[in-house]
């Protein structure tokens, strides 16, 4: 059998692949292989899924040719501003590593230039001020479907700005200790066509969890914690008949 060139894999397959790499390899090793995948990191739509695996570090050659080295508290920034720059605006999907730190004014400014984002997965811990950054920059995001948090700081606003700005807004991921009934009344009332609610990390009181299910008529897919064992034993089985329930040990 003849050996596949890779080199001569179509570009359009390869751009393909490129989106699901990684940021890292997308920027340190995939521009290594041959001249025809260097190339295609020029496309923007390789740039779509910025997917950060871990916290970067600007030790990449092809990040030395345009900044010079920096500290690690700046690399996500650089990597960020390149990425975003290499993408002419087409980035879809936007995952943090979970222990990064964001500088402020950094949501807003991914908010003008990635006007077409539809999954924000942010960092564990963000600072009160860029929370309502968020809440504000969803605004932005009229093809957002997806969005993960790790606090209830200006959760309301960002799920009241959802409501009115993102129709096409299906997925939410909240991994905080426990969910209050402030949000849990806002779910219900502002995302009733929401399919799919992770609550993996959280707790939830089970007249909260109840309202969101009567609200959510369309919700298919909960994820809650093993710490939520017997809530849903608890309620109607009419409310829970059409969902699939995942539950992880806490």
């Amino acid at each position: 059998m003849e050996a596949r060139d890779w080199k001569e894999l179509p570009v359009d397959c390869l751009v393909q692949v490129l989106t699901r790499v990684g940021i890292e390899s997308l920027i340190g090793s995939i521009p290594l292989v041959c001249k025809s995948w260097y190339n295609a990191t020029f496309y923007p739509q390789s740039w779509q899924q910025l997917v950060f695996h871990k916290l970067p570090t600007t030790k990449h050659s092809n990040l030395h040719h345009h900044h010079p080295p920096q500290h690690a508290a700046d690399s996500l920034e650089t990597f960020l501003h390149f990425a975003v720059a290499r993408s002419h605006g087409l980035v879809t999907d936007l995952v943090f590593p979970p222990h990064s730190r964001l500088k402020q004014g950094q949501i807003a400014w991914i908010a003008q230039q990635c006007p077409s984002l539809k999954l924000l997965v942010l960092p564990n811990y963000l600072s009160y001020v860029i929370n309502f950054e968020v809440a504000n920059s969803v605004c932005n995001w009229k093809d957002l479907e997806g969005l993960q948090v790790s606090s209830l700081i200006g959760l309301k606003t960002t799920i009241a700005n959802i409501s009115k700005n993102c129709p096409k807004f299906y997925h939410l991921s909240v991994y905080v200790p426990r969910l209050d009934g402030d949000v849990a009344s806002a779910i219900a009332s502002q995302l009733p066509h929401i399919k799919t609610l992770d609550l993996r990390f959280s707790t939830i009181e089970r007249d909260d969890l109840v309202v969101v299910l009567k609200a959510c008529h369309k919700l298919r897919h909960l994820d809650i914690s093993d710490q939520c064992k017997g809530l849903i034993e608890a309620a109607d089985n009419e409310l829970v008949r059409d969902i699939r329930i995942i539950k992880h040990k806490a």
